[in-house]
């Protein structure tokens, strides 16, 4: 094919691709058919087909082209920081935060949509494939950051959770009726916080954090502000400060954890 052909398919290509996030984010995965998104596209109802085989085809490329530009953003931040700084949990733990912060500005749309990928995969096999194949390439990701001594198992639960937001929030709650989906959560969330104890484990021992700090306790204090944080801004954009709140979550993530006498 033509390099001039090719770089036309891909031009149309992230065009329906654009016209669906439209779609899906004013109407919802369900509610929203193909014939709507070629008509935001403005081609014939048979065009999107030519890129995608199907709807669910289309919300998971989107899916994976968030996940993929996330992990970028994340590697970008830890890649930036200066030796010292990449053996310093605290401020690995920052730059993370403080990546993934960015990248919801930058893609809020894009995230808002894709809240909605945990609660599909619960009746959606090939979605539910593409989360697991997600979460797989995290822990890949993760485990490489701490063979090269980077302690950065927060990326792990971000990256796993990267649709946080309004739908991800009801994935958690479908957990508790769906058992499927809550043995999948839980799974999920006994590896991210097995890396996260870890993190901060060492971030006590190298002084960063209070001596006495209960390492599961920030963990899950740290996951549960990351989420809150989210689902704030999701229904309040700009409501506040994401880099703020961030590096302040990042902070004093290991200061309230400890167990009370």
């Amino acid at each position: 094919m033509p390099k001039i052909a090719e770089a036309a398919r891909a031009a149309r290509r992230d065009q329906i691709a654009g016209a669906a996030l439209a779609c899906f984010a004013r109407a919802g995965y369900h509610a929203t058919t193909m014939a709507d998104v070629a008509a935001q596209a403005g081609v014939s109802k048979g065009t999107p087909y030519l890129y995608f085989d199907s709807k669910q085809a289309l919300f998971i490329a989107l899916h994976e082209e968030w996940d993929c530009g996330l992990a970028d953003r994340v590697n970008a931040a830890i890649a930036a920081l200066p030796e010292p700084g990449r053996r310093s949990p605290r401020r690995v733990l920052r730059a993370v935060a403080a990546a993934v912060a960015a990248h919801v500005l930058a893609e809020t749309e894009t995230c808002r949509v894709l809240m909605e990928t945990r609660a599909l995969a619960a009746h959606e096999p090939a979605i539910a494939a593409a989360v697991r194949a997600a979460d797989e390439r995290t822990h890949e990701q993760l485990e490489g950051l701490f063979a090269a001594g980077v302690a950065a198992a927060v990326a792990g639960h971000v990256l796993a959770e990267t649709e946080t937001c309004r739908v991800l929030m009801e994935a958690r709650a479908l957990a508790a009726h769906e058992p499927a989906i809550a043995a999948a959560v839980r799974a999920a969330d006994t590896r991210t916080h097995e890396q996260l104890e870890g993190l901060f484990a060492a971030g006590v021992e190298a002084g960063e954090w209070p001596a006495g700090t209960d390492p599961a306790l920030a963990a899950r204090l740290f996951t549960a502000g990351l989420y809150g944080l989210m689902a704030q801004w999701h229904l309040a954009p700009g409501s506040f400060s994401w880099e703020a709140a961030a590096a302040a979550l990042a902070d004093g993530a290991g200061s309230d954890a400890r167990p009370a006498m």
